[in-house]
């Protein structure tokens, strides 16, 4: 797709089984246009590797929603045009597919107890002012790039007395965790911990958080995310996009294994750190802080023996 740092107001228009047609207008940066992308990339395949994903098309301003199974998406239709660029040795590729392991990933739902769950909310809002913007580690740096990653952070959580308990019960899932990635026998003795807060438009563009360049971040072996909100929840998307580890696809590419994992109130899910993912766009109609998509983001680190 285009690889242009200017932002610009993008109308979608989408065609699915049956003839509906739907518009919206997008920002280029769009998690959700990189989405239909890969929708119409699975779309004529076979066997698919994964079922349908719900997608959610803003309407009317974001005051309402068209809902639909990528698998239904024919033809999505941009102007001015979206440009997918072609990669060098993409017909060796189609001729010769190569089968792609699914992105592992543990869930476990009901994580805390429902007290504790409702405690945690509270704790968040009653905290509102001291979020700030969040940022990205570039050069060493921790720097806010709003075009890469928007949503706000409260890294105070770090030094409360949720941080323990959280890491007090991933430590009764540990064994499950770890096998389920990969990670046999895996302890910790080094952890990060903080809450985030994701509203209207907020996203975060596909990354890994490791890098074994990045001395701040090479230590990560096990991320994970932690979903709380308001009941019934005032959001959509939000969703958490897991990619599979060939790094050299681009997320439209029909060679790539992609899972959407949608937030769900009380859900932890874990990952390897090393693993491509974003966060897709929220829509929140109210813009209110009290409706947004929460999460308590951690990392583990390897015991160092």
């Amino acid at each position: 797709m285009e690889n242009n740092n200017t932002i610009r107001n993008i109308e979608v228009e989408v065609t699915l089984k049956g003839g509906q047609v739907h518009a919206c207008i997008l920002p280029s940066n769009s998690p959700l246009l990189h989405e239909l992308y890969v929708a119409l990339a699975h779309g004529d395949r076979p066997d698919p590797p994964q079922p349908g994903i719900l997608l959610q098309l803003p309407l009317q301003g974001g005051t309402a929603a068209v809902s639909f199974l990528s698998t239904s998406l024919v033809s999505v239709t941009t102007k001015p045009a979206v440009l997918i660029q072609p990669q060098q040795g993409a017909a060796a590729s189609q001729n010769s597919p190569v089968a792609l392991k699914p992105p592992a990933y543990f869930r476990i739902d009901d994580f805390l107890t429902p007290d504790e769950n409702s405690k945690l909310l509270e704790y968040a809002l009653a905290n509102e002012e001291n979020f700030e913007g969040s940022s990205v580690i570039t050069d060493k740096q921790r720097r806010p790039n709003p075009q890469f990653r928007k949503s706000r952070v409260l890294f105070s959580i770090h030094k409360m007395k949720w941080r323990q308990v959280f890491i007090n019960r991933i430590k009764l899932h540990l064994p499950q965790i770890a096998s389920a990635l990969g990670e046999e026998n895996f302890q910790f003795d080094d952890n990060e911990v903080q809450l985030t807060a994701s509203n209207d438009g907020d996203f975060f563009k596909r990354h890994a958080d490791s890098d074994r360049n990045s001395a701040e971040v090479s230590g990560r072996i096990i991320t994970f995310v932690y979903y709380f909100h308001q009941t019934p929840k005032p959001y959509a998307g939000g969703d958490l996009l897991l990619y599979s580890e060939d790094a050299s696809r681009p997320a439209y590419d029909s060679g790539s294994n992609v899972i959407a994992i949608a937030p769900q109130n009380n859900c932890l899910v874990a990952f390897a750190s090393h693993l491509l993912h974003e966060v897709d766009m929220v829509r929140c109609p109210s813009g209110k802080f009290t409706d947004s998509r929460f999460t308590i983001n951690g990392w583990l680190r390897r015991e160092v023996s």
